[in-house]
């Protein structure tokens, strides 16, 4: 019959050979193999499973963040909020957040558990999102932004109360010699999801009026998130001991800043880079709308730049971590970083945000991956127990969130007195004086060389 090769679901090659549905299964499986996207290749048999479900569980919620994280500002722009109250939605999050990562640990120290804090802190997220997209429809005018200000402040103090728990998590899930590899694999996959959907998210949200365009993108976020937080139910864990008294756990805090020199040293110019950062951080998004005149699908679309540099960097990066260290990348990339925020300056026109987007994506990428590995190394360093590691960890981040809330409002204030620019040109040399501190701190140069020479030394 004509069509039996079709009834068979066959392919016929050029050599005459017969492909079925079947074969071209077992040969997608193999290059997917042969590509090794979670980088479990020799990793032993009780980590796969919960390396390629914490994979996943990153393309998901990289796609729930690409329906959100792009579009908060221009969401409370849209139901009327000023410059002014925006910086204080950045201050008043990362206040919240400065209370939480303390809690967090704590919370998993008594637990014995990691995952449900997680799991727990990172659905009330979700809700208090979805409490967010529902607020214009019961409210309007300032008491709808005072409101979904609230919820966005929450929204980031559920994320620090989880985060913690998931970054010491993380570090159980991956064996140490492969986190460069996997996470820079993670992220580029977290970054090409980035790459589809905001400009998606973006072309969505014009297609309804201001706002109703920003809850839809919102609802499907939270739709999204749902079915990562399903996924990362199912990562196994190795259950720890809860804790019997909660003293040793409130000294841990402390342990962290003062039994650990590299630790602490690491947190205080880190908490003074955050500040600065934020200084001008939570303004351009503000600058891109009022003064470049920035549309959503603008914004869309120049995130896909972003996130084409984000994968380029994650793919260079990664790479340099593994074969040059965290401290290398993390710094070298640190000492670049300060231009960013002057390549501000001359812009004139929304779409030139271009060539603020390509270094920023690709140096960034590095920023973090060096940032998160140093995070596990200093933490660990002093071979401490999980529940005191993830501690130690919560204690950097709520230090971080000081600097957060400190950060924005100076910046309001700077902007309100002198302008953007200004705001944006004092960041600039507050990044370039921390990045000569860690410089000096971590020196990942020198350190190479002497390691080379003598390697007994190191």
């Amino acid at each position: 019959m004509p069509g039996s090769g079709l009834c068979r679901c066959a392919i016929h090659g050029f050599a005459g050979d017969q492909l079925t549905l079947a074969d071209l299964r077992a040969r997608a499986r193999f290059w997917w193999t042969r590509a090794d996207p979670y980088v479990t290749q020799g990793v032993p048999r009780r980590y796969r499973l919960g390396m390629a479900l914490f994979w996943w569980y990153g393309v998901l919620i990289s796609v729930s963040s690409a329906f959100v994280d792009n579009f908060v500002t221009l969401f409370v722009l849209a139901l009327g909020a000023t410059s002014l109250q925006v910086g204080t939605l950045a201050s008043l999050s990362s206040f919240l957040g400065m209370l939480m990562p303390l809690p967090g640990a704590q919370w998993a120290a008594r637990w014995g558990k990691l995952k449900p804090v997680v799991l727990i802190s990172y659905g009330l997220r979700y809700g208090v999102l979805l409490l967010a997209v529902v607020t214009p429809f019961v409210l309007s005018g300032p008491a709808a932004v005072y409101v979904v200000i609230g919820l966005f402040a929450l929204r980031a103090a559920f994320l620090h109360l989880g985060n913690s728990p998931w970054t010491s998590l993380a570090g159980q899930i991956v064996p140490q010699h492969r986190w460069g590899r996997y996470f820079s694999s993670r992220k580029m996959v977290m970054a090409l999801a980035s790459l589809v959907f905001v400009p998606l998210a973006g072309q969505l949200i014009g297609l309804f009026p201001e706002p109703l365009g920003y809850q839809v993108s919102l609802a499907l976020g939270v739709a999204w998130g749902v079915l990562a937080l399903i996924g990362f139910a199912r990562i196994p864990e190795e259950v720890g001991q809860s804790a019997a008294s909660s003293r040793h756990i409130d000294l841990a805090f402390w342990k962290a800043l003062s039994h650990n020199r590299a630790f602490w040293q690491f947190t205080l110019i880190s908490m003074f880079f955050h500040f600065v950062w934020q200084f001008a951080g939570p303004y351009f998004g503000v600058y891109q709308v009022q003064a470049l005149g920035a549309t959503s699908q603008v914004i869309g679309w120049l995130a896909i730049v972003s996130s084409l540099a984000r994968i380029l960097g994650q793919a260079v990066w990664g790479r340099a971590v593994d074969q040059r260290g965290s401290q290398w990348v993390f710094t070298l990339c640190l000492l670049l970083i300060p231009i960013i925020p002057f390549i501000w300056l001359p812009l004139t026109a929304a779409w030139q945000v271009i060539f603020v987007n390509i270094p920023s994506g690709f140096l960034w990428a590095g920023q973090e991956a060096g940032n998160f590995n140093l995070i596990l190394e200093l933490a660990g360093k002093d071979g401490r127990g999980e529940d005191q590691k993830t501690q130690a960890i919560a204690s950097y981040h709520t230090l971080m969130a000081v600097a957060n809330v400190l950060g924005p409002l100076a910046g309001g204030l700077v902007i309100q007195s002198l302008g953007y620019r200004w705001t944006f040109a004092l960041s600039g040399f507050g990044r370039m004086a921390a990045a000569v501190m860690f410089l000096l701190l971590l020196r990942p140069f020198d350190l190479r060389r002497l390691g080379r020479r003598s390697p007994a030394a190191s």
